[in-house]
């Protein structure tokens, strides 16, 4: 099975498959569904982008890779005066997002980032949201997507793991166990557990670290708060 047909396959297992009428609301999603506490992290992460977004005070060209179902890419294209690309390799979920999401400042593109046809210094904003665990070489990923920034863009990468190195082996096991259990033990081998090092050498800003004593203080106290950091990278 390739590894977009297995992605697709593990996604479908594990309930992330979404009909259309919940899609249009994400991040609300019922109560009841069983992903409803990962759905209010994700909320406060999409909160939290749009706010700091907005207070860049000018037109925005974003591009949102890995966007899966479009959700949080329609959310980029309601800021006043963006412009927004989703990109995905997989044309399933992309479908539906171009279905769903009308916006004449808003499309999508099945594309592998590294082929994507777009021009260079063509975006002022490129998020990696819930993706970067996906790609091999996190360094060479941020090569190549510095070369679409315009001076000064930024790349946000966001509701991913980023691991001390002494905690990646514990992390693959775990990876492993779980894809097994999913009846999909080969999937384990295209989820990439990416050490704080891979940052090296690039201007990387944390605007949230989990285990920061304010972070794990709020997420004691029952908010929630996402477990994973906020990087931002120019």
């Amino acid at each position: 099975m390739n590894p977009v047909d297995l992605y697709l396959s593990v996604r479908q297992k594990e309930g992330r498959l979404y009909p259309d009428e919940v899609v249009a609301l994400l991040p609300a999603i019922p109560r009841t569904h069983p992903l409803w506490e990962e759905w209010q992290v994700r909320a406060i992460s999409c909160k939290q982008l749009i706010r700091y977004l907005e207070r860049q005070g000018s037109s925005l060209d974003i591009l949102d890779v890995g966007c899966g179902n479009g959700w949080l890419t329609q959310k980029l294209a309601q800021i006043r005066g963006s412009r927004v690309w989703g990109l995905d390799r997989g044309s399933f979920e992309l479908t539906q997002a171009a279905r769903l999401f009308r916006n004449s400042r808003l499309g999508f593109l099945t594309a592998d980032i590294f082929h994507a046809p777009f021009a260079l210094h063509s975006f002022d904003i490129i998020i990696l949201a819930s993706v970067i665990q996906y790609f091999p070489d996190l360094p060479m990923l941020i090569q190549t997507l510095r070369l679409l920034l315009r001076p000064n863009g930024e790349i946000h990468i966001l509701d991913s793991p980023l691991y001390p190195e002494r905690e990646i082996p514990a992390a693959r096991e775990r990876t492993r166990a779980y894809y097994a259990s999913l009846g999909f033990s080969e999937m384990a081998e295209h989820y990439y557990h990416h050490p704080v090092s891979a940052l090296t050498g690039f201007s990387a800003r944390w605007l949230y670290h989990p285990n920061r004593w304010n972070a794990r203080l709020m997420r004691f106290l029952g908010m929630k708060f996402s477990p994973f950091p906020w990087v931002v990278v120019r």
